[in-house]
């Protein structure tokens, strides 16, 4: 038994000395210095006093540590992003009182905390537009360099931001109207303010942002002093040091005194004698709500007799409604905010699929997206986008024996009372006969056109021959006469050169070259027109007016369309006497781009309207009466529309109508090709 004793003793005593050995080794590791940066000027926690010395309550709590640990610590404050840097570099070992966050976490270890810190807007007191960090969107904001505020306001994408070296700097530019508000610590901001008396001129607005726990960092590889400042922390907490330092830096709760407390007692007795008036009232009202109940409850029924019958009148409204659908000439389907079908009517059915159900499906599981784009179908839902007369050839995936067809379709959102966006319809049509019958038709006017063609180039061809032929039949009675010979080298060719003139705008006419729509800006298809045909205006001493806004664009072919207004600005140029007046303009309408050349020259007599666009009309005395009609037809090549307004002695004008790209179509750039 004795020796047993002995044995226990023994091993008694080597825990004793391996612990006390542990401690000292614990100790020994830092018998050095260690270096701790912070704040020069955040004053509760850590600022440099009147009588230049380093305190705060930051200060205390380390002291405290100091003496439970052993550490030998010294203090150097410095600006609080010098501090950041100092510690980061290694010329520190720590920086005391830092605030807790994810981004912080990624690049420095934390001790436990020892305080929740929470930061605060700062505002002056006649501001009434800030109240949250949402209000801070689009102002100039004040923030200390490296404080945690940086991060809290990332989020904000327009504000402008000025970094101080310290909170006092931030708040006396808030005063001084530099900034509209300061971001930074509740309990700093609130003593600057308090210490210079400013409490009539800021405010702080909203609730405590972000409160984080608060404590000392320092780099991931100073884990062994970090061991020890915890165990520091734990000690001081445990034996109410840390408690005295904070009641001795932020006051402590202290109890009402009496007349307090009679003044408590008092509001309290008129709050019981209010909660038993009110108990009192509910019960009465209770009886009065039962009786309502009942009342109501019979009136309820009444309605839902009533709502039976409008729920049978709004199913046959919408049985019509289908009716109404199957009965139209047109395809129609109707989708929800979600892409899926919701009504179908019969002529879609019978031209889809007609044995498969269509509606409760998803547009895209339906054939109707082979010629129906679901990006035009998306973004009509999305943004309430229209699409109307367009065309496309579709043949059925999988048939490819089957005729390709031509569909021309629509695409229109469906707003709600609140204007927002619950649907789209599609109607669409297949137009391969209509199509067929209008080529058809274009070939038959072609044909009658060229009828006319044939009178018109016998008269305009005969006079330049006649000439020819006298000339020619005159040549050997007087070929010896020299001034003859020159008549005749100069009027021969000249009639030739007309009759070419005639075969080439007939063949334009005839044959129209197949146009290559893109984007072009208007602005400058004008301008380099005008360059063209500047020698003619100076000559004649037009004065040229435009209105030409730089974002018209227009979809055509560009070549075509200058052949076009070249046409036009001749024409009008013509029309004028020396010193007229002639005016351009582009603009949009709707999906249409007009652009518009007018003149106050003697203009058209009505029965000349009518005739404008027919081939070999012409109202100038050696026109040949084939522009206009060139420009017809180059302009229906490129899906457009022109017309004219005049009146005899109150000039002209010529309104051409092109299809107005969209966004994104590629815009022509080659202008010197114009």
């Amino acid at each position: 038994m004795k020796k047993a004793v002995q044995i226990v003793g023994g091993i008694l005593a080597a825990l004793i000395l391996i612990l006390f050995f542990a401690a000292d080794v614990s100790r020994a590791d830092y018998q050095h210095v260690i270096r701790v940066a912070g704040d020069n000027n955040f004053p509760p926690f850590e600022y440099i006093g009147e009588s230049g010395s380093y305190t705060g309550f930051n200060i205390d709590v380390l002291n405290a540590v100091s003496i439970e640990t052993g550490l030998k610590i010294e203090y150097l404050p410095m600006p609080w992003n010098q501090a950041l840097e100092a510690l980061k570099s290694g010329r520190v070992d720590a920086v005391q009182g830092m605030k807790y966050s994810k981004n912080r976490d990624q690049v420095y270890d934390f001790s436990l905390p020892y305080f929740t810190s929470s930061q605060g807007i700062f505002v002056l007191k006649n501001n009434m537009y800030i109240y949250g960090i949402r209000d801070l969107e689009g102002r100039r904001i004040a923030l200390q360099k490296g404080d945690i505020a940086n991060d809290l306001l990332s989020q904000l994408e327009r504000a402008e931001f000025v970094t101080t070296d310290s909170q006092e700097e931030a708040i006396q530019l808030l005063l001084n109207g530099e900034v509209d508000a300061f971001v930074g610590n509740r309990i700093t901001g609130q003593y600057f303010i308090q210490k210079k008396n400013q409490q009539s001129l800021i405010k702080i607005v909203g609730e405590p942002i972000d409160p984080t726990d608060y404590g000392v960092a320092v780099m991931p590889h100073n884990q062994r002093l970090l061991e020890v400042i915890n165990r520091g922390i734990k000690a001081i907490k445990q034996n109410g040091t840390y408690e005295k330092i904070e009641r001795k830096w932020f006051g402590e709760y202290i109890m009402p005194s009496a007349p307090q407390l009679q003044r408590i007692m008092f509001y309290l007795k008129l709050g019981l004698a209010a909660s038993v008036l009110i108990f009192l009232v509910v019960a009465w009202w209770n009886r009065l709500l039962k009786r309502e109940v009942t009342r109501r409850t019979n009136e309820i029924s009444e309605i839902n007799q009533k709502l039976e019958e409008k729920m049978r009148l709004l199913q046959e409204n919408v049985r019509f409604q289908q009716q109404l659908l199957d009965s139209t000439y047109s395809s129609y389907v109707t989708l929800d905010k979600d892409m899926n079908i919701l009504l179908v009517n019969r002529k879609a059915v019978d031209f889809l699929s007609p044995s498969e159900p269509l509606s409760g499906r998803s547009l895209t599981e339906t054939v109707l997206t082979q010629f129906i784009p679901a990006s035009e179908v998306a973004r009509t839902l999305r943004e309430g986008a229209v699409y109307e007369q367009k065309e496309c050839r579709w043949q059925r995936t999988g048939q490819p024996g089957r005729r390709e067809r031509i569909i021309r379709y629509s695409i229109y959102p469906i707003f709600a009372t609140t204007q927002e966006i619950t649907g789209a319809i599609i109607n669409f049509q297949d137009i391969t006969e209509q199509k067929e019958l209008e080529k058809k038709v274009e070939r038959e006017d072609r044909l009658r056109s060229l009828g006319q063609l044939m009178l018109g180039i016998a008269h305009e061809i005969r006079n330049p021959l006649m000439s020819i032929l006298t000339y020619t039949q005159l040549l050997p009675k007087k070929f010896d006469n020299p001034k003859y010979r020159d008549f005749f080298a100069e009027q021969v060719p000249k009639e030739i050169q007309r009759l070419n003139t005639l075969v080439s705008d007939l063949l334009d006419y005839a044959r129209p070259r197949h146009s290559h729509p893109v984007r072009f800006p208007v602005e400058r298809m004008v301008e380099s027109v005008l360059l063209l045909l500047k020698p003619r205006l100076k000559e004649k001493q037009i004065e040229v007016r435009t209105e030409l806004p730089a974002g018209v664009f227009a979809l055509a072919d560009p070549h075509q369309i200058k052949q076009v207004l070249i046409n036009l600005v001749m024409n009008a140029i013509d029309a004028m006497e020396p010193q007229g007046v002639l005016t351009i303009r582009a603009r949009y309408e709707e999906r249409l781009t007009v652009l518009e050349v007018e003149d106050n020259g003697h203009g058209l007599k009505p029965e000349e309207l009518d005739r404008i666009f027919e081939p070999f009309h012409s109202s100038k005395p050696h026109g040949l009466g084939l522009g206009l009609s060139i420009s017809y037809q180059l302009i229906k090549e490129n899906n457009g529309s022109i017309d004219v307004r005049s009146e005899a002695g109150s000039g002209t004008i010529m309104t051409m109508q092109l299809p107005r790209p969209e966004e994104g179509v590629e815009t022509y750039a080659s202008y010197h090709r114009y």
